[in-house]
């Protein structure tokens, strides 16, 4: 059995093997017989997609019809003009800039961060090359086709640096630059809402400008002030951007149909005298308005114009020192409607250039810069905004002032020799009567609530200053024919806004700028100190006046103060519209403040409330908190010292390193010229 078994196992083993070589046989011979036939062609492969190149981001072209590509939006910008930085922060990217052109650091429209960027050169005098290119810039922003320009982009874009080649011949291409630069930063929204802005003012201009019927067209000339300063030929806007801005308005622009192939022709005087316009405008930097003014006045030859004789010489302010109108970027539609409002002023009376160069600050600049820092020049006046809002005309050269309420101002400005009269309260004053002794010798018409007329007309004063509380006053000083400037200080901002006034009255606007920087600065302490305390931890304050039952309501610097310094008033709440309200001690106990302030003039102090029985059951006189200010004048500088003096009593633990006294000294020194430590006990 097991034999047959082992015979079928070969069996079927030599089976499998014959069956395998017949297959092999067949693969071969089948192989074989199609090798020996022609082939048939190959079908050829897919054609593969050719890789498409890699598309930049961002393609633009400037100025100069060159096309710049960038893979993404920039991030690391030089910018050669001031007013292109002006742009760029405008558009929200201040931050992208790491260098800038020479003369960028002047620009005062500019934040501190972009103006202390490294320099490095100007398109005049050349710039450092190498030193861009180690600021490794995505691209460079600057104007082309004057001083050294060319050769500098040139040199730029051999080492591979993008350059964006800007210039202005009128508004449409500030509104095509602002929309490259737009594009270049990845802030195309932003831009659309400046062009918005510019476009909507530019179409009322020119709206309003074709309204002027040929027949009375002023014939107008625009001059550079730095040639009328330098003497000789006098360099005029013709067909550049400015030249083509006045007849945009309706008015004819004598340079531009005289040189109408020329940006800046000049010519000498005598051919100004020959064309004679009606009305002459003269650029010029802040600083050196009445400069030129005064020369114009001064030299002979400009009396027997027109223009003079009809005091239309008037000055349009420039670049960009603060209250500086008319400049090449987003100021340049408020430098417009200054023109315009000067050249018509019934065509354009609808028109706010001071508004709108308020509004473009702030919400695109992000600075607080009220309408206060602007004024309109003329040969015989300017005109001011003072605090509520109201345009005043004033000579051009404010001598004699009867000021009724800002006199410590006056004192920090350094133009107390200009006053001819104060208010009685003046010579009260603990810091006038140790500083400025004369204050007692100054004549005093009263007061803002009761003026003595025939004192104040003998006294012939430029302006009057004054509280308005008595319309009837204001009405008599005005028959007059005397200009007043009207205050109401509620506010923090209102005080700047006071100062402000007071510098482009007086032409002290520099030292303005460092009196507000100061009390800016002090404040900002404060904010950083106190920024994160929950309202509900917030001190509790009670302000009180002459009487212990006089106390600061919701309106007023005072309430300010408080707020500024991280407190809550306690009397806010109920009397909002109220500066000073009296009321019952039981309404203070159902206050029950965590700290009570007493105004320094009080012929009462802290010891008085604290022995008394009846104020016992009140929170701060348990806990001791109650003090006497030392002396501040509240509608001034020293309002950011009481800022900063409240915060150290309501919050000790946050401000244990400052030195109140140290801090009050430096800048009494600076303000008045006196130590704080001499008056502050004064009350």
């Amino acid at each position: 059995m097991r034999s047959q078994v082992g015979i079928s196992k070969w069996v079927l083993v030599t089976i499998l093997v014959v069956v395998i070589v017949a297959i092999v046989a067949a693969v071969i011979t089948t192989y074989l017989y199609y090798s020996a036939r022609p082939s048939k062609p190959t079908a050829p492969p897919p054609p593969t997609k050719p890789t498409k190149p890699t598309k930049p981001a961002i393609v633009i072209k400037d100025f100069r019809g060159k096309t710049i590509e960038l893979a993404k939006p920039a991030e690391r910008v030089v910018v050669l003009q001031s007013y292109w930085a002006e742009v760029i922060v405008a558009l929200g990217k201040a931050n992208t800039i790491v260098g800038v052109g020479s003369y960028v650091p002047y620009d005062e429209y500019l934040p501190p961060e972009v103006r202390d960027l490294p320099k490095v050169g100007s398109i005049f005098r050349g710039v450092n090359v190498e030193a861009i290119a180690s600021l490794k810039p995505d691209v460079v922003i600057m104007d082309f086709g004057y001083g050294k320009a060319d050769e500098i982009i040139k040199k730029l874009e051999q080492m591979g640096i993008p350059v964006i080649g800007l210039f202005i011949r009128g508004i449409e291409d500030e509104i095509k630059a602002i929309e490259i630069l737009g594009k270049v930063l990845g802030a195309e929204e932003k831009a659309k809402k400046l062009i918005e802005f510019i476009k909507t003012r530019y179409g009322k201009l020119k709206e309003l400008g074709a309204k002027v019927p040929e027949s009375k067209r002023l014939k107008v000339v625009f001059i550079s002030g730095s040639s009328v300063l330098k003497g000789g030929a006098l360099s005029l806007y013709a067909n550049a951007s400015w030249g083509r801005a006045v007849e945009d308005i309706g008015a004819v622009n004598v340079a531009l149909h005289e040189f109408p192939n020329k940006k800046w022709p000049k010519v000498d005087f005598e051919t100004l005298v020959k064309w004679d316009p009606d009305v002459v405008f003269i650029t010029s930097s802040v600083k050196y308005v009445q400069k030129v003014l005064d020369k114009v006045a001064s030299d002979t030859r400009w009396h027997v114009l027109k223009a003079y004789k009809s005091g239309r010489i008037y000055v349009v302010p420039c670049w960009g020192s603060i209250g500086g109108v008319l400049d090449w970027g987003p100021r340049d539609i408020i430098g417009r409607e200054y023109i315009a409002k000067l050249l018509y002023p019934d065509v354009y009376r609808e028109v706010d250039w001071r508004g709108d160069m308020e509004y473009l600050l702030e919400h695109f600049y992000g600075i607080d810069i009220p309408k206060q820092a602007f004024a309109a020049y003329s040969i015989e006046w300017k005109e001011i905004v003072d605090p509520l809002g109201n345009v005043v005309k004033v000579p051009r050269k404010v001598k004699k002032v009867v000021d009724l309420i800002s006199y410590l101002s006056d004192l920090a400005l350094g133009v107390m020799d200009r006053l001819v009269g104060v208010s009685k309260y003046a010579k009260k004053n603990p810091v006038l009567l140790k500083v400025y002794p004369k204050i007692k010798d100054i004549p005093s018409p009263g007061s803002s609530f009761k003026v003595n007329i025939e004192v104040l007309e003998m006294l012939r004063p430029d302006v009057v200053i004054i509280w308005p509380y008595k319309p009837s006053v204001v009405e008599q000083i005005e028959k007059l024919g005397i200009p007043v400037v009207k205050v109401h200080l509620y506010s923090y901002d209102d005080v700047r806004r006071l100062l402000w006034c007071l510098g482009v009255l007086y032409g002290v606007v520099d030292r303005v700028k460092k009196i507000i920087n100061d009390m800016d600065n002090l404040l900002m302490l404060v904010r950083e100190r106190i920024k994160d305390i929950p309202s509900e931890k917030r001190v509790r304050v009670l302000y009180l006046w002459s009487k212990p039952t006089r106390v600061q309501g919701g309106r007023g610097t005072m309430n300010d103060a408080i707020v500024l310094a991280g407190g809550v008033n306690v009397a806010a709440k109920e009397f909002p519209d109220k500066s000073y309200v009296t009321v019952d001690f039981e309404r203070i106990v159902k206050w029950n403040p965590d700290m009570i302030v007493i105004w320094w003039w009080a012929k009462y102090g802290p010891e008085d409330l604290l022995k008394d029985p009846k104020w016992s059951v009140v929170k701060a006189v348990k806990e001791g908190r109650v003090y006497k200010e030392p002396y501040y004048e509240h509608w001034g500088p020293d309002l950011t010292l009481f800022v900063l003096w409240l915060a150290c009593k309501m919050y000790p633990d946050r401000f244990s390193d400052i030195n109140f006294m140290e801090i009050a000294n430096k800048y009494y020194m600076e303000w008045y010229g006196i130590l704080y430590s001499e008056v502050a006990s004064a009350g």
